[in-house]
């Protein structure tokens, strides 16, 4: 579909909406297959970071795509004094949620994540002692959308916009006027957007890593636009897991951003007459 002098096409993608754009429509069909392909890759990532939480803190060689997620992942706590920590996964794992919602919320009791400095990688051994869990969802699919745009771009020489779900990242030459977005700016033209939760229906979102809670910040939700969508990822995260001093926090780290305040009520039902 032709849009603004760029094509495009969507598809499903583990619950997730992926958008692809290119302003070649030549490449489009190749394109597609390249994106699907690196995305279905993430099925052995899961096989292998399984395979090392069983191994309770023994080495296990990974395959490329793990080792560079786990390390932006390590990279991103180390960055951030442990506040984007890859560990902090264990704390909804260990939650405990009664067969039926308390007062209102199915949220339930969360316990603080683990020390992500206990994860090792070295080359391509990984070891994750227990009890300690890997999740990987504050950086991975950020960094996955730009090697994937990164990809594209290069492979086929055309303006490619890759998104999965909330983390876009662009790369190429832009169409006349940018790329249209849903979050942030109107338009793109470079860089990557990523926008983070503290809520997500699923029982997601962000977590504040010392108290394994939600993080109490002003915030709902943030976009950041960066050059490199791990960065994005990272600071919006980040910046909700620091809580009330996250928005001047993020103020000094040189990126846009654009926040969603917290409703300060409760929406009121309708009154039916």
């Amino acid at each position: 579909m032709s849009v603004d002098g760029f094509f495009e096409v969507r598809w499903w993608w583990r619950d997730q909406v992926v958008r692809l754009a290119v302003t070649d429509r030549t490449a489009l069909p190749a394109a597609r297959r390249a994106v699907a392909r690196r995305l279905a890759g993430l099925r052995a990532v899961d096989v292998e970071l399984a395979r090392a939480h069983r191994a309770a803190g023994r080495p296990v060689p990974v395959g490329p795509l793990l080792r560079d997620l786990v390390a932006v992942s390590l990279g991103a706590a180390e960055a951030t004094g442990g506040l984007v920590d890859p560990t902090v996964g264990a704390a909804r794992l260990r939650r405990s949620v009664s067969p039926l919602p308390a007062c209102g919320s199915g949220w339930g009791r969360v316990d603080r994540g683990g020390d992500w400095r206990a994860v090792s990688l070295r080359g391509d051994l990984l070891a994750v002692p227990p009890p300690l869990w890997l999740d990987l969802g504050g950086t991975a699919g950020a960094y996955l959308v730009q090697r994937c745009a990164e990809h594209v771009a290069a492979r086929h020489g055309t303006g490619v916009l890759v998104a999965v779900g909330s983390r876009v990242a662009a790369a190429g030459p832009a169409p006349a006027g940018g790329w249209r977005v849903a979050h942030g700016p109107a338009t793109l033209t470079s860089g990557a957007l990523v926008t983070a939760d503290v809520l997500r229906p699923d029982g997601g979102g962000v977590r504040d890593p010392r108290t394994g809670a939600a993080p109490d910040s002003p915030w709902a939700a943030v976009t950041v636009a960066a050059p490199d969508a791990a960065r994005a990822a990272m600071l919006a995260v980040a910046a909700l897991a620091r809580g009330a001093d996250g928005p001047e926090w993020l103020a000094g780290q040189g990126v846009r951003a654009w926040p969603r305040t917290r409703r300060t009520a409760l929406p009121q039902p309708a009154t039916r007459w």
